[in-house]
């Protein structure tokens, strides 16, 4: 996994440790704390170091501590050894890192995010105990994919200072941009320091409310549940629609990654949206994420079985609704969709996500492929009503209307 990220560690050494001693105490963020040592949080702290400000790195198991410690001790001393930096490069960086298994050590951290896997009560216990030794107006940033920040903030002592932090771009891809979600009870200031720290990192923030899910999750939901659903009712292998995409140009693949996630995980994250949205989010059974058949819905009108690449045309035009729903919904605003979409599945070559890409094609024919959709999913999938909007406004005026 280190080997994404030396690259940008080397390539942004000679100016990150040029920060004055000034300009560092002006930043939204002089110190930053992380909760948990894994594939998650490693990212984020090699980025962290690499544009030169300190980190305190917990993690309650001094094993996993001391296995990543090492990892990003190795992988600067092999970039040494390649001449990719000096000794003295490799020793600035290493000094800006410490690693503890305590809490109290946290107390010099204006910023603690926790990027652990989510459970209710170990959540809310981290949280509780990142409260004695970080003053009250220090934000925290929670990684979550199946909980809300709002379904926390209850019994937090500052709720005004939690937000919801997703690294976007994780291996294989260097990181591209922060999303940072605010719950019901979210302070604005919260937000605003999450924001300028992630410019500081020369991070673009992506900023969203809670609805629920955030906008990379609920994107990655849909993505799963079609991609599970079109491919097995026509008899064809989650492998056959990533090659389609992959020949596309798209980077993030359902099947691909499905696998990487794990059956268990990507069951938890449908099932959160299915607690939601019901149905419109196909959770399934005895299913298998490895591209096998299972018991999935049929669509209701099959008159042919269909290729991967109308398949493929088919999944992206539920993406596509997806995103102009969420817009609708006022989760987040257009342009923060169209770039969280971008980022999340690997579109930067067109520089344009999935509302870009349904503007381009023309809002028009976007409606009327979904409504074809729409009535091969008996109605599971059904067009948001700002597409329905925009897809007849622009079909009369001959406009792609942003």
């Amino acid at each position: 996994m280190l080997r994404f990220f030396f690259p940008s560690i080397v390539s942004s050494f000679s100016g990150a440790f040029a920060l004055r001693h000034d300009i560092l105490m002006r930043a939204p963020v002089q110190k930053l704390g992380v909760i948990g040592a894994n594939r998650y949080s490693a990212p984020l702290v090699h980025w962290v170091l690499a544009r030169g400000y300190p980190v305190v790195w917990l993690e309650k198991e001094f094993s996993s501590l001391e296995v990543h410690l090492e990892s990003v001790r190795n992988g600067l001393s092999k970039a040494v050894h390649a001449g990719q930096m000096t000794a003295l490069a490799r020793d600035s960086i290493l000094s800006l890192l410490s690693g503890t298994t305590q809490y109290s050590d946290l107390s010099g951290c204006n910023m603690v995010v926790d990027m652990n896997p989510d459970d209710p009560e170990e959540k809310r216990e981290v949280i509780g105990r990142i409260e004695k030794y970080i003053s009250p107006e220090s934000p925290i940033g929670i990684s979550l994919d199946t909980l809300t920040v709002t379904q926390l903030a209850g019994e937090v002592l500052h709720p005004g200072r939690l937000f919801r932090l997703r690294p976007i771009g994780l291996p294989p891809r260097t990181l591209v941009g922060l999303e940072i979600v605010a719950g019901r009870k979210t302070d604005p200031v919260t937000i605003q320091t999450a924001s300028d720290f992630s410019l500081m990192l020369e991070l673009p923030p992506m900023i969203a409310h809670e609805g629920p899910g955030g906008v990379a999750n609920r994107l990655l939901a849909r993505c799963f549940s079609e991609a599970r659903v079109l491919t097995r009712a026509d008899r064809k292998h989650l492998s056959d629609l990533d090659a389609e995409l992959r020949r596309r140009g798209w980077e993030t693949l359902p099947g691909e990654t499905m696998e990487k996630i794990g059956r268990s995980g990507v069951r938890q994250i449908l099932a959160f949206f299915h607690r939601f949205y019901g149905d419109t989010f196909f959770v399934g059974e005895d299913d298998e994420i490895r591209g096998g058949y299972s018991r999935l819905p049929s669509l209701s009108e099959t008159p042919e079985i269909r290729t991967v690449s109308e398949i493929a045309d088919l999944w992206i035009l539920s993406l596509q609704n997806e995103a102009v729903q969420m817009v609708y919904e006022n989760v987040a605003s257009w342009e923060t969709v169209d770039r969280v979409s971008e980022m999340v599945f690997g579109l930067v070559p067109d520089k344009a996500g999935l509302l870009g890409r349904g503007a381009a094609r023309g809002w028009s024919v976007v409606l009327s492929g979904v409504w074809t959709l729409s009535s091969l999913t008996s109605g599971r999938i059904w067009p948001s009503p700002l597409l329905h909007l925009i897809g007849i406004e622009s079909r009369y005026d001959g406009r792609n209307l942003t």
